[in-house]
């Protein structure tokens, strides 16, 4: 029987995914032992965990072949095939649960929500400067929009199937505009950006920044109470401060910790040393 709500994960390629995706996981679970959380993986990453990582999650889903190959953003396309909830909440794995809320009370701000994710507002398709992945006024001409949401992938929330993923994988398919490599990829944002005003979707909140993203307050430093207030720490991107870096490997210690795994957290490292083609986003 499908488990109605439930944490949605992914792992692909290189290892550090598959690594950072057990100490989200600790992280959840520290808070709430019997949350089901599933993760999406390629068999590569994955493979090398220990036994106890591995079984450590509800579920794993090894990806087809056909969304392994090539662009690894794609697969965020997909999540509503993918999912085996009926109210999935997505989070990328370089991300940790924070220690003042618990995962279940974002699931009932969101309960009855068909489909949200992370926004920082409106921007206007005459300002391109506001997106690093299309120019907006291009996108603006293309489909006749005047505005879109400028949205994050990290958190994403749906009930069922919303149309919005059929819609995004259209604009993927056949794209009427230039959209940057982001990595080894297509950034996902930039489609579902599309899709969401194509079908005239509404989010539920905007702006809605439920996590905690540096580069997003740069070059303020918060304390680990700001940081901490946040329903999740987000540490996405090529490089990771000294200061939040810190931050990151004491909360997963405490996990750890706190559920008795006798393990040591795999810890913080920034992309830009350790994966080729992270070396500058």
């Amino acid at each position: 029987m499908q488990d109605k709500r439930g944490i949605l994960l992914l792992a692909t390629g290189h290892p550090y995914y598959a690594h950072m995706a057990v100490n989200l996981l600790v992280s959840l679970r520290s808070f709430e032992p019997e949350l089901p959380v599933a993760i999406l993986h390629d068999g590569q990453g994955f493979s090398l965990l220990e036994g106890w990582q591995q079984d450590y999650f509800t579920t794993a889903i090894e990806l087809p072949a056909k969304l392994t190959g090539g662009d690894p953003y794609r697969v965020k396309l997909h999540l509503d095939e993918l999912t085996p909830f009926e109210q999935t909440m997505f989070m990328d794995v370089d991300m940790l649960w924070n220690n003042f809320h618990s995962p279940m009370d974002l699931f009932n701000d969101l309960d009855g929500i068909e489909f949200t994710m992370i926004n920082r507002g409106r921007v206007s398709s005459a300002d391109s400067t506001l997106s690093r992945w299309v120019n907006l006024s291009e996108v603006g001409d293309a489909y006749k929009l005047d505005e879109f949401y400028d949205i994050s992938s990290e958190i994403i929330y749906f009930e069922g199937t919303p149309k919005v993923f059929a819609e995004a994988r259209k604009v993927y398919n056949k794209p009427k505009v230039k959209v940057s490599e982001f990595g080894s990829g297509l950034p996902d944002e930039a489609f579902f950006m599309i899709a969401i005003e194509k079908l005239g979707i509404k989010l539920h909140q905007s702006p809605w920044e439920p996590s905690y993203w540096e580069p997003r307050y740069f070059p303020k430093q918060h304390n680990r109470n700001h940081v901490t207030s946040f329903y999740a720490l987000s540490v996405g991107g090529a490089f990771t401060s000294n200061h939040i870096k810190k931050i990151y490997d004491s909360l997963c210690s405490h996990y750890y910790s706190s559920l008795g795994i006798a393990s040591k957290p795999y810890q913080l490292q920034n992309k830009s040393r350790i994966i080729k083609e992270r070396r500058k986003i």
